[in-house]
C-alpha cells in the first residue's frame, strides 16, 4: 500500500483516567500520522467495537489506523492495516487476508530480521527496542548501531520505524541514526498532555529530518 510519510506512529496506552477514543483524538490533533491499537486484555467484541470507533476518529483527521496482531479484527473493522510480530501469523497469510490495499507493519529486533523483513510484502518495519522500555521490559535494548549501519548501506527501500523508550529527549538522535519515523507509547498516549507531547515530538522529527537533508 502506498501511504504518506510515516513520521509519528502513536500506540495506545491502557489508562484508567482517559479512554482510547480520547487518547486517539488528542494524538491525532497533535500530529500523529498513524495510530495503533494495542491491548491484549480486551475481549474480541471490545477490540472490535473500539477499533471501529478509533477508525472513525482517525478518518476524520486523515490519520491511518492499525490494529496490533489481530488480522481478523483489522479485516472486519475496516482498519487501515495491521502490525504483526515475528512470532505472529506469517506475513504472506496476513497479506492474503487483508489484501493489497491495507498497511502491514512487521516487527524486527536484529539486523538479520530487518533484512529479511524488507523482502516480504510489508509497508514498514518496526525496529527495536531502541532503548529500554517499561511497555516491554523483556525486550533487549538494541541501541542505534543497526539503524546507522542500514542507513550507511542504503539497502532498505521501505520505512524503518524505530520503537522502544523513545521520547522528546532522544527522538532527534533516533532520526539522525537513520530511522524514517518513530513509534511511541507512553511518551504520547501515556502523557498528561497528549496533544502537546505529540506536537513537540512531531516538530522535533520534522526539524531533525530537515537538518539531515540540508
Amino acid at each position: 500500500m502506498l501511504f504518506k510519510n510515516l513520521k509519528l506512529l502513536c500506540i495506545t496506552c491502557p489508562r484508567e483516567d482517559i479512554s482510547y477514543q480520547e487518547q486517539v483524538e488528542l494524538a491525532c490533533q497533535g500530529g500523529a500520522d498513524m495510530i495503533q491499537l494495542r491491548d491484549k486484555n480486551l475481549s474480541d467484541m471490545e477490540l472490535f467495537n473500539i477499533s471501529v470507533k478509533l477508525q472513525e476518529i482517525c478518518t476524520k483527521y486523515n490519520v491511518y489506523f492499525t490494529v496490533n496482531n489481530r488480522i481478523d479484527i483489522t479485516d472486519i473493522s475496516k482498519a487501515d492495516g495491521v502490525h504483526i510480530g515475528q512470532s505472529d501469523l506469517p506475513v504472506e497469510y496476513a497479506r492474503k487476508v487483508v489484501g493489497n490495499s491495507k498497511i502491514i507493519g512487521l516487527s524486527a529486533s536484529t539486523y538479520e530480521q530487518v533484512i529479511n523483513a524488507a523482502k516480504q510484502p510489508i509497508d514498514y518495519i518496526g525496529y527495536g527496542a531502541i532503548f529500554a522500555t517499561e511497555t516491554k521490559p523483556e525486550s533487549k535494548e538494541r541501541g542505534l548501531e543497526v539503524l546507522s549501519l542500514i542507513k550507511e548501506q542504503n539497502i532498505i527501500n521501505i520505512p524503518i520505524i524505530a520503537i522502544g523508550g523513545i521520547d522528546k529527549t532522544n527522538v532527534a538522535d533516533v532520526i539522525r541514526a537513520g530511522a524514517d519515523g518513530v513509534a511511541i507509547v507512553r511518551a504520547v498516549c501515556g502523557a498528561k498532555d497528549i496533544k502537546k507531547e505529540a506536537e513537540n515530538i512531531k516538530q522535533i522529527i520534522l526539524k531533525t529530518g530537515q537538518e539531515k537533508r540540508n
